[in-house]
């Protein structure tokens, strides 16, 4: 490889590196193109500022799905976050007390409820409350505290109080990033918290997740993969590999 490398055919060789497995060191780069690590670091630095890469301790990770706002993440994959949330609603069993978790995924479970389902719903997302308004039988709980705008979740110091007092049998927790070596990440700092609180005040955890969220992280880091106790994917090679590391029960649908 020439050592005369633009800027642009480094990036171009990271992003379609970073797609096909998923993580990719300065030090790799730096020996594919001929030039420092520090030329990378650059990139990397440049390339993560743009919103193209995550970056971690010498190396860089895709972005994550689930670091844009939520109506950019509503659209993105609906038709198999539709064909999921089908497949975990038939996860909850009569009179269960159900925490969901906010994000789109999980409103998307909300909304394949059986109508004539007997249960308690437990939320921090307004656009869950509202999304079983349909459901006569269902009893929500909407926790209270600051709403926040970019991921449509009420977060804050309230929110962790009430989910002390919550023992659940099941909670759909949402994920950002699903990642061997970080774990469970999502964008915001408040939501990991509250993302924490959530799994402690459940006997069982589910994920619904698609497949463009293996192998990513984002900024904040909220619980180890083993927390996870079914995933409901896709089966693809990617997830394939991770459940074979993580020890997590897998439903594909």
């Amino acid at each position: 490889m020439s050592i005369e490398s633009t800027p642009d055919e480094r990036r171009a060789f990271i992003l379609s590196t970073l797609k096909a497995r998923g993580r990719l060191s300065t030090q790799e780069v730096s020996a594919h193109f001929e030039v420092s690590e520090d030329t990378i670091r650059r990139d990397f630095r440049d390339m993560a500022a743009e919103g193209l890469i995550k970056r971690v301790h010498g190396a860089a990770l895709p972005v994550s799905p689930g670091e844009l706002p939520f109506q950019g993440r509503y659209k993105i994959a609906a038709g198999l976050k539709t064909r999921l949330a089908r497949v975990a609603a038939r996860l909850v069993l009569p009179d269960q007390v159900v925490v969901i978790d906010g994000g789109t995924t999980n409103l998307e479970v909300a909304r394949q409820l059986p109508r004539d389902l007997r249960a308690t719903i437990v939320t921090n997302s307004p656009l869950v409350a509202t999304a079983t308004t349909e459901h006569p039988h269902l009893e929500v709980i909407l926790l209270g505290g600051v709403f926040d705008k970019r991921s449509q979740m009420v977060l804050g110091a309230r929110v962790l109080d009430q989910l002390q007092a919550v023992n659940a049998d099941l909670c759909f927790i949402g994920v950002h990033g699903i990642h061997e070596e970080f774990g469970l990440t999502t964008a915001g700092y408040d939501e990991a918290a509250i993302k924490a609180a959530m799994i402690r005040a459940a006997a069982e955890v589910v994920a619904v997740a698609t497949p463009d969220k293996f192998g990513t992280a984002a900024a904040h880091h909220f619980a180890a993969l083993s927390s996870i106790d079914t995933l409901v994917t896709e089966d693809t090679t990617r997830t394939r590999d991770l459940l074979g590391k993580g020890g997590m029960k897998a439903i594909y649908a």
